[in-house]
């Protein structure tokens, strides 16, 4: 397999071959560091056998700068610290989604009796203490609650709505998440 090849044969969430955008005949310095790259991730990463899809991922940085990459005087340098920031960046996502504090459904959980009277019953009690829970706020913690966890905006857009600083949105989501956190956890 030839280099160009390799860098156009990604692979999609998937599994499916997806083609990538073609090297310009300015970046074909990327494929001279790819085993640099993929040295750096099999090093860090807790599945060595990730590190060609970071090496993509690296890439598709590099790509997506379009003309800028012309400017790049040392593509080493530039691709180890594109890597790092890509680490740096899922590193954020992760603690961002508590991802280690993940447990899996339960199997009795996952059963299919959707419409059992006592499971409806003790969902309409659940929704009813959320609701309860949810009063304990601040109007402007609940507004920032409800936008990025019920509605889906970003931090940024919510913050726009709502006219404070996204960091201000962060915090008023992280907080009202812990209060629920402990204010559901409780007994009845």
């Amino acid at each position: 397999m030839n280099k160009r090849s390799r860098i156009s044969a990604s692979r999609d969430a998937a599994g499916r071959v997806a083609p990538a955008p073609q090297l310009t005949s300015g970046m074909e310095p990327l494929e001279a560091h790819r085993s640099t790259l993929r040295s750096y991730f099999r090093r860090r990463v807790g599945r060595p056998e990730d590190a060609e899809d970071f090496v993509q991922d690296v890439y598709l940085r590099v790509l997506a700068m379009g003309d800028d990459a012309d400017k790049v005087r040392s593509w080493r340098g530039f691709l180890l610290q594109a890597a790092s920031n890509l680490l740096i960046d899922k590193h954020r996502r992760s603690e961002a989604r508590m991802e280690k504090d993940h447990v899996a459904v339960p199997d009795a959980l996952l059963d299919s009796g959707i419409n059992d009277p006592e499971r409806v019953l003790i969902g309409r009690d659940e929704l009813h203490a959320l609701s309860e829970a949810l009063k304990t706020l601040t109007p402007l913690a609940r507004d920032a609650f409800l936008l990025v966890r019920v509605e889906g905006l970003s931090h940024r857009d919510a913050a726009a709505r709502l006219g404070i600083e996204t960091k201000a949105v962060s915090r008023h989501v992280e907080r009202s998440l812990a209060r629920l956190g402990s204010m559901l956890a409780e007994p009845i």
